[in-house]
């Protein structure tokens, strides 16, 4: 890497936090337990010596913001009294878009999205992103949710357009080495942003869509 130096003792603590805060107490929790977490783990290496302490601060609160930030809105989402359900649906939603994208680019994909960014991620992946997503909406929402179908269609489309999204960003920071050494936050997981990108880009997506649109609100 390029020497960054995270201070893990508070983003390791912080995510605990900001997981159980957002369990427990709710958007409020989960925005308060954040924003502590950032400014300790920007405390703690300010008053370390050594240089680079911005690049490091930067570099921490990306870390608290792509990780535990974003994962609260999966324990939002759980702790709703119909949570089990919607985890349901928040998981399985991404995966299909994930899995329609990767088979449809993999045997279609001629025409790339970004081709500077990910030159893999197609138009063609896209459609299929979309459209096996489509259909585990309009099978599952209803069911899980009692979702209407434009909703069901609504999920679809957000989910889609949130976890290529979640793909390209994911692109981009692995263009800096330095922030892709954000994986040794988690020893031996080199490629957990590979796999959590989706779900995490489409947590907040589904969280407020769901809330808004689906009965039993927030």
């Amino acid at each position: 890497g390029q020497g960054i130096q995270l201070p893990l003792p508070p983003l390791l603590v912080g995510t605990v936090a900001i997981l159980w805060s957002a369990y427990r107490l709710g958007p409020e929790g989960l925005l308060f337990a954040y924003a502590m977490t950032a400014a300790v783990a920007v405390a703690w290496r300010v008053l370390d010596s050594r240089d680079g302490a911005f690049r490091d601060c930067v570099a921490a609160v990306f870390a608290a913001t792509y990780l535990p930030f974003l994962a609260g809105f999966v324990m939002l989402i759980l702790a709703h009294p119909d949570g089990a359900h919607r985890l349901i649906l928040f998981i399985f939603l991404p995966v299909a878009s994930d899995t329609g994208g990767f088979f449809i680019g993999s045997l279609l994909g001629r025409h790339p999205m970004l081709p500077a960014v990910s030159p893999k991620k197609s138009w063609e992946g896209f459609a299929g992103s979309f459209g096996l997503t489509l259909i585990v909406a309009l099978l599952l929402a209803g069911p899980l949710t009692e979702a209407s179908i434009p909703v069901a269609i609504l999920l679809a489309v957000a989910v889609t357009v949130a976890a290529t999204l979640g793909d390209f960003a994911e692109s981009l920071i692995k263009r800096d080495l330095a922030v892709k050494d954000m994986g040794s936050v988690l020893p031996g997981h080199g490629g957990l942003l590979d796999r959590l990108d989706s779900l995490l880009f489409t947590a907040p997506v589904l969280y407020v869509l769901m809330g808004l649109f689906v009965p039993g609100g927030f």
